[in-house]
């Protein structure tokens, strides 16, 4: 039945805390596992004795006492020393309660993987002795839920020092007799009242009466003899021979994985609070960005209105003022007037992107320390709006933000010093010369020549001649020096996006023309105020129209609804999306169940009244 318990301890330890755990258990084991000797382990209170006793008991063996046994009121034993005598392994452990957490740690790992445990308290028996040996007794020193991991003859209480407790055995022999019994029922009175069952044997000991051998390396046998009648080594020894060695090896095994189970339950127990603190740290900030993506929905929203209605109002005012005669005249006043509307409004509209960038980045950045970290999209371009000269390594979002904020400026440039009327054939010439160019230099020349001031600056001039070792580039750059014509890529973008403006003011201009020209007219006929109604749903089609180009951008998608798009991505990178979440849930889900199961196996391990059945 226990390698029952231990198959089934070993598969929950593995679901609930990993392979590692177990192969490191493994290990532990197999030290104690391949041991040919009884291993037997000596835990209590620092100067309680163990030393002491471990050298009495070498001594009544006839076997070498090793160098580190040394006996002193100091705390002295930092580490889990062993010596070997008559088929015993003795492991003497740090003190316990010597304020060295480090110490009760080691003495307690070698509790489970031990075939016998001696437990020394004093002669005082504290409190912390009683509740120490309790834990022991009833097992919730291995697990939280205890059990009955010590069959009997594998566990052994030691009243240590039994010289010292006020009555001296060669004075008065019959009262230290007397003292001894009286110590040995305060100790099964103190365990009868917290602990059911069988106790196990308790042994007064005197391993070294008033410490006269505590400094002698080697003492011998004989040196003990006036004492062996009633110093209580010689039922101690008796107690550690009456063990059967496979039963007890065997018992060791099972506590062993059930202390390696309550440690990987600890372990799975903050694992689930750290998945659960998790998972709830991604809902927040899903639910964060669902309401940021929201109110971005509703700025997109507004300011295509804004932008439709301004365009149209901008139409109606020209209409209304006339004073215009031709359709040049007509697309002229038109782009003069949408040149500081449009404007305008991208300025209020791109600012109130980035103060809502700006408010992701605040709120999708947790506070407590250790926390999760924001989003580097939207902290990445935080960055940049606050400091547009430095380029982040999110080429996304930094491009995004220097559309953002140098928006403004780039629309007031229509007026690009070249006349409407040559910019087709200046676009043309250029096209045909960046046509030429070699494919290989092709994406490198336009990025370097969209460089403000790079044909003039001595930092590029380098960059430059070997750019013009490939077919065309030359060429393209003795055009962009020539004055009156484009001089930059991003020269010919602008001349593009003025020109399709150009090109519906111009479709628009002659419907606008002819309500200006019934504008001066007879209003009165019914005729005219009919077909002043047709032409105006007429121009704010094309006032609809034009709103949309500058919306989009064009065929690139870099106008107002690349922005939109772009800021989109930058928040939803910020929190989770719902296969994440859904993955984070079945995580924590997966966690809980292997550690209810563990926790499951441990408490009916506490429940049956052995374990070796």
């Amino acid at each position: 039945m226990s390698t029952d318990w231990v198959q089934r301890l070993r598969g929950a330890i593995e679901a609930a805390a990993g392979s590692q755990t177990v192969a490191d258990a493994d290990t532990a084991w197999r030290q104690v596992a391949d041991s040919g000797t009884v291993r037997t382990t000596l835990v209590g209170p620092w100067s309680a004795g163990k030393s002491s006793l471990i050298k009495r008991l070498l001594v009544e063996d006839g076997s070498p006492i090793p160098q580190w046994l040394t006996v002193s009121a100091s705390r002295e034993t930092y580490e889990i020393r062993e010596a070997g005598s008559a088929g015993f392994t003795y492991v003497d452990t740090p003190g316990l309660g010597s304020d060295e957490r480090r110490h009760d740690l080691l003495a307690l790992s070698s509790v489970a993987a031990t075939d016998l445990l001696v437990v020394t308290v004093t002669p005082q028996l504290l409190g912390t002795d009683v509740d120490r040996l309790t834990a022991l007794v009833d097992g919730t020193a291995i697990t939280p839920y205890g059990g009955a991991f010590f069959p009997p003859g594998a566990l052994i209480v030691v009243i240590a020092k039994a010289d010292m407790a006020g009555v001296d055995p060669i004075d008065d022999l019959d009262g230290f007799r007397a003292m001894v019994d009286r110590k040995r029922s305060a100790v099964v009175t103190a365990l009868q009242r917290r602990v059911r069952g069988e106790l196990p044997p308790i042994i007064a000991v005197v391993a070294d009466l008033g410490g006269q051998h505590a400094r002698n390396p080697n003492p011998s046998a004989a040196a003990f003899a006036e004492g062996r009648e009633w110093d209580g080594v010689q039922a101690l020894r008796a107690a550690l021979a009456a063990g059967d060695g496979r039963r007890l090896r065997a018992a060791a095994q099972v506590r062993h994985w059930a202390r390696t189970g309550a440690l990987a339950l600890e372990q799975a127990t903050a694992a689930v609070s750290q998945s659960q603190d998790q998972l709830r740290r991604m809902e927040a900030d899903r639910s964060r960005v669902l309401v940021l993506e929201e109110e971005l929905a509703a700025v997109d929203a507004s300011a295509a209105s804004r932008l439709r209605d301004e365009i149209r109002d901008e139409m109606h005012s020209v209409i209304m003022q006339g004073g215009v005669d031709t359709t040049a005249q007509l697309a002229e006043k038109i782009s003069e007037r949408l040149d500081s509307s449009v404007a305008a409004w991208h300025a209020e509209s791109t600012s109130k992107l980035v103060a809502l960038a700006r408010r992701a980045q605040i709120e999708l950045t947790p506070v407590a320390a250790g926390a999760l970290a924001a989003s580097p999209h939207v902290e990445q371009f935080v960055k940049h709006a606050a400091f547009p000269g430095q380029r982040g390594a999110d080429a996304q979002l930094t491009d995004f933000v220097a559309k953002g904020l140098l928006l403004a400026d780039k629309l007031q440039e229509l007026r690009l010093g070249v006349k409407g009327a040559d910019v087709p054939h200046h676009l043309n010439e250029y096209q045909a010369l960046v046509d030429r160019i070699h494919p290989d230099a092709y994406a490198r020349t336009l990025s370097l020549l969209g460089i403000d001031g790079v044909l003039t600056d001595p930092r590029y001039a380098q960059e430059l001649a070997g750019l013009q070792k490939h077919e065309g580039v030359s060429d393209l750059i003795t055009y962009l020096r020539k004055p009156g014509g484009i001089t930059s890529p991003a020269h010919a973008e602008k001349l593009k996006n003025t020109a399709h403006a150009l090109r519906i003011a111009a479709d628009v201009a002659p419907v606008l023309l002819e309500l200006v020209h019934m504008q001066q007219q007879e209003r009165a006929s019914q005729h005219l105020r009919d077909k002043r109604a047709q032409l105006q749903l007429q121009a704010d089609g094309a006032a609809k129209r034009l709103a949309d180009q500058i919306l989009s951008g064009g065929a690139q998608n870099s106008g107002w609804r690349g922005q939109v798009a772009e800021l989109r991505t930058a928040l939803q990178a910020g929190a989770p999306s719902e296969d994440d979440l859904a993955a984070a849930a079945q995580r924590g889900r997966d966690l809980t169940a292997a550690r209810d199961s563990l926790d499951s196996v441990l408490r009916q391990m506490a429940a049956v009244t052995s374990l070796e059945d």
